[in-house]
C-alpha cells in the first residue's frame, strides 16, 4: 500500500513538473512574442530618401527627415533639377502629419530655403537699357525661398524601413528685379518621388 502512494506521489509530482515547466516555457514564448511586437511597433525616427531616376539624367532629388514628435517631423532637402533653366536649391522643412502618424502618410510641408538659378543658355538678352536689347553673358542668380508641399508617404515591408513618397506643392524664389533675367520665374511648381531607408 505504500509502495503503491509512493509511486502515485512520484507520478503526481513529475506530472506537476512537467506542467509547470510547459507553463514557464509558454510564459517565456509569450514574453519574447511581446518585446519583438514592441520593437517592431516602435516609431520610425529618421529617413533618407533620394529619387533613384534623376541620376540618370544628370539630376538630384533627395532628402533626411526626422521625427520630432507624433504629428511634426523636420526635413532638410536638396536638389538639382531642370524647367526652362537649371535651379539648385537647399531647404529645411517643417511637416505635419494630421493623422498624428509623424513619416507615415498623409504630411503638409512649409519651407524655408536658398535657391539659385541659371538660364540653359550661356547668353540672354537684357531689355532694361534704354528700353534697348542687347546681349550680355548669362550669370547664375540666387535668393531666399519659400515652398508648400503636400505628400503621402508609405512605410514598407514587415520591418517598415523602407519609404516611398510622392507629393507636390509651389516654390517662391525671392529674386531681386535686378537679379532677373530671360525666362527666370519666380514661382514654380515642385514634384516629388523618392525612395528611402527607414532608420531608428
Amino acid at each position: 500500500m505504500s509502495i503503491s502512494f509512493a509511486a502515485s506521489a512520484r507520478t503526481l509530482v513529475a506530472a506537476v513538473g512537467v506542467t509547470l515547466g510547459t507553463a514557464l516555457c509558454a510564459v517565456a514564448a509569450d514574453a519574447q512574442t511581446l518585446r519583438e511586437q514592441t520593437r517592431t511597433a516602435a516609431p520610425s525616427t529618421h529617413i533618407l530618401a533620394v529619387n533613384p531616376f534623376l541620376p540618370l539624367f544628370g539630376y538630384f532629388q533627395g532628402e533626411y527627415e526626422r521625427r520630432l514628435q507624433d504629428n511634426l517631423s523636420l526635413a532638410v532637402a536638396g536638389s538639382y533639377v531642370r524647367y526652362d533653366e537649371y535651379y539648385t536649391n537647399l531647404d529645411v522643412k517643417l511637416r505635419l502629419y494630421p493623422q498624428d502618424r509623424a513619416l507615415d502618410g498623409f504630411g503638409i510641408a512649409a519651407g524655408l530655403g536658398v535657391g539659385s538659378a541659371k538660364p540653359d543658355d550661356n547668353i540672354v538678352f537684357d531689355c532694361s537699357i534704354n528700353f534697348e536689347c542687347v546681349e550680355r553673358a548669362a550669370r547664375r542668380v540666387t535668393a531666399p525661398t519659400f515652398s508648400v508641399e503636400a505628400q503621402y508617404q508609405w512605410l514598407l515591408g514587415r520591418t517598415r524601413r523602407t519609404a516611398v513618397s510622392v507629393g507636390g506643392g509651389a516654390k517662391r524664389y525671392f529674386f531681386s528685379d535686378s537679379d532677373l533675367q530671360d525666362r527666370i520665374e519666380r514661382v514654380l511648381p515642385t514634384a516629388r518621388f523618392t525612395i528611402g531607408y527607414v532608420f531608428r
